[in-house]
């Protein structure tokens, strides 16, 4: 048997086990499998108080609900007092633009030339010294990383026990990472999603749908 990682950091030698009392492995074990258990539900109760949250907090500001629905503790809607100018930038402001990013920072850099005048279509040659840059930012495809964990279950060749492998602590019974979790609870609680808002965006994101068992409607 490897070193047994417990809890919170606690190793057990394989010297260690072996001199431990069956009786205590067997609690040992037991209480393993209630922290789990424990850890599971804390993180469905988690997600049902975010729901709870929504729910109490959602008016027309942050949803499509009609302003009619707002409870009596959301804010009114004010009135914005019309300056009579007309949209748009005003006279004399100063214009923002995109800072560029380093040419260093670029996966690639793509040069297009002009084949011919726009003025008498004559076919046009050289090199322009400065350009006008134009730099696109994309965000690169994401795919879920899916790490298989195989608890295997071996026989005591002394008693003849079976005894299967149990899930190291920083691995989530529910069968999500963290990173998972902590976007699901961003989208439902800090951008007040709905359930199947939050299912439809990470289906989208991940191109799966993941986390359907993870969040029930």
């Amino acid at each position: 048997m490897d070193e047994n990682c417990l809890a919170y950091g606690i190793e057990i030698s394989d010297s260690d086990w072996e001199k431990t009392p069956a009786n205590v492995k067997e609690l040992v074990e037991k209480m393993g499998q209630h922290i789990k258990k424990s850890e599971e539900k804390l993180a469905e109760q988690e997600v049902k108080h975010q729901e709870l949250l929504e729910k109490i907090n959602r008016t027309s500001k942050n949803s499509s609900s009609a302003p009619s629905s707002d409870p009596l503790h959301a804010e009114k809607h004010q009135e914005k007092n019309k300056s009579g100018k007309k949209r748009g930038g005003q006279p004399g402001h100063k214009g923002h633009s995109r800072e560029l990013y380093e040419l260093s920072e670029c996966e690639s850099v793509l040069d297009h030339h002009p084949q011919t005048c726009s003025g008498c279509a004559e076919k046009l040659k050289g090199e322009d010294t400065n350009p006008y840059r134009h730099q696109i930012v994309e965000i690169p495809p994401i795919s879920p990383i899916i790490v298989e964990h195989r608890l295997h279950q071996l026989m005591c060749s002394e008693c003849g026990t079976l005894t299967r492998a149990t899930l190291p602590v920083d691995v989530y019974p529910s069968g999500y990472g963290v990173r998972v979790v902590a976007l699901v609870t961003v989208l439902s609680g800090l951008y007040r999603h709905s359930t199947r808002m939050v299912q439809s965006a990470m289906q989208d994101i991940l191109c799966q749908g993941i986390v359907f068992t993870l969040l029930k409607d």
